[in-house]
């Protein structure tokens, strides 16, 4: 009497790819029992939706299994407490003899934490997908190198945050090599220790624990508007610089100068996810080589230092992070490769700005307006862009993201215009942030001598609306460094000009 193979993956009736198999000890016990005498015969392969069903009973394994090593005492039963609440392990596989021997080494190496089964031919893409497990072991055995290294090329577009680790002998060279090639996180040998196998799987989820909870996460700031032509990327472009500014002053010394390079968190990135992709970076005259989409290509290198001296850097600091400029880039950005990525700056950076220019509903954009921290929507003086803007906010309200993120700015304000910025206000249901006002001659002027207009014109109303805007952004989420105080940033204009004239009648 044969041991019952546990229920292969297959599609639900609704159409929906269902979850591999979990790996239980009664599937290792199944396996351990198949022989040539016993093994079941091979079923007729049938397809649901094309989508073939897998099964270990056509792996016989030999009779040579019996002289696996046995397991050592010492080995501890499966991961630690605290890894075993993370997301389960999903082998793929095979199908074969080596298979079957690989996943018997694996159960008593890993005792009793969750794994799932599944075969390269099954779409491993679309259940890993689904599954989002915490490790992907990755079968490289002689037969399927070449199917094992194209699976982990897919893996490594589509969901680059995931950890892969091959699974295969070391006695076989180019097994190792073509995983190596594939970059794997490491590679596990079937005929090495078990001992120090469990260990490189503990250290590995463990460091991908720490590295998703690692140290404070930086506010994000993301600047949209409902049409694209309000100056968006304009206007992003001077904030980050005026808050590169703040964040990192110069240094009076060497000694300061050399204390700011050992800090461990970087200041201001500015991301640009507008259409086109780039202008932020043309308009700080500082060409990117490197942009998001490559970023999120290679999310598994980003690290402090690649972050540091791989993005384009101001010459204040400021870090830049574009799309290419080519159309349509913003869709081929994976959405969760994109989320991954976004994640792991804001913990490299102090500030994070995202200029989304005029809103498209792409899986990019969303995601950068899920994990914004302060959202400003600009909206000019117009009834067209009052119209655009509510059919923004709706489109928000359909992503369930809070009103209490959502600020306005009126941009390109015009105070002779009837339609003034607090009925637009009142009209969007935002609270009004700021009126940014119309200088198109003067900044046109300095973009076309290869510059912004700098923070120290300081009576330029396009400037001073800029500085109350990063003081606001100091105040939120960098108090320590809030200067002047509220009151005198946002005190009203009149008191502005009058204040210095009150001081000069009483020197008189």
């Amino acid at each position: 009497m044969s041991t019952p193979l546990p229920s292969e993956p297959s599609t639900t009736p609704d159409g929906a790819l269902s979850l591999p198999p979990l790996a239980t000890p009664a599937t290792l016990e199944a396996l351990l029992s198949l022989t040539p005498a016993t093994a079941p015969k091979p079923a007729a392969s049938s397809a649901t939706d094309g989508l073939v069903q897998p099964s270990y009973a056509q792996a016989q394994l030999p009779a040579s299994h019996a002289d696996t090593p046995p397991l050592p005492d010492a080995l501890p039963a499966g991961l630690p407490p605290e890894l075993e609440t993370q997301a389960p392990l999903l082998f793929i596989h095979a199908g074969t003899q080596e298979s079957a021997l690989a996943h018997s080494w694996l159960q008593r190496m890993l005792g009793n934490t969750r794994m799932h089964l599944t075969r390269f031919q099954d779409k491993p893409l679309e259940q890993a997908m689904q599954l989002m497990p915490s490790l992907v072991l990755v079968d490289f055995e002689s037969t399927s190198i070449e199917a094992a290294s194209q699976l982990v090329a897919q893996l490594r577009s589509s969901l680059p945050q995931l950890l892969m680790v091959a699974v295969g002998h070391t006695r076989h060279p180019q097994c190792m090599l073509a995983a190596l090639r594939a970059s794997v996180q490491d590679f596990l040998d079937i005929d090495g220790s078990l001992l120090a196998a469990q260990q490189t799987v503990r250290n590995l989820l463990q460091r991908n624990a720490s590295a998703q909870t690692a140290g404070p996460t930086a506010p994000l700031t993301a600047l949209v508007s409902a049409r694209a032509g309000l100056g968006s990327s304009l206007l992003t472009a001077h904030l980050a610089w005026y808050l590169q500014q703040q964040l990192h002053p110069p240094a009076p010394d060497k000694a300061a100068e050399a204390a700011d390079k050992s800090r461990t968190r970087l200041d201001a990135l500015l991301v640009d996810l507008g259409q086109p992709g780039g202008d932020c970076a043309l308009y700080l005259n500082t060409p990117s080589e490197f942009d998001f989409l490559e970023a999120a290509g290679n999310l598994h290198r980003m690290d402090r230092r690649m972050a540091s001296s791989g993005l384009a850097r101001h010459g204040s600091g400021l870090r830049l992070l574009p799309l290419p400029r080519q159309p349509g880039a913003a869709h081929e950005a994976a959405s969760a490769a994109s989320t991954a990525l976004l994640q792991r700056l804001r913990q490299y950076f102090r500030h994070v700005l995202v200029d989304l220019g005029g809103m498209s509903q792409t899986p990019l954009a969303m995601d950068a307006l899920r994990q914004a921290s302060h959202i400003w929507v600009l909206c000019e003086q117009s009834v067209a862009s009052v119209v655009a803007t509510t059919e923004l906010l709706q489109q928000m309200d359909a992503l369930s993201i809070e009103r209490e993120r959502l600020r306005l700015i009126v941009c390109r304000h015009d105070g002779q215009l009837d339609m003034e910025a607090s009925l637009i206000a009142q009209q969007l249901k935002l609270p009004l942030l700021e009126t940014v006002p119309e200088r198109r001659r003067e900044l046109l002027q300095a973009l076309n001598q290869g510059r912004l207009l700098s923070a120290q014109l300081r009576r330029d109303p396009y400037v001073q609306a800029v500085t109350r805007l990063t003081h606001t952004l100091l105040h939120s989420d960098h108090p320590e460094l809030a200067a002047p105080p509220a009151s005198a940033v946002t005190a009203p204009r009149t008191a502005r000009w009058l204040n210095p004239l009150i001081q000069r009648f009483k020197r008189n």
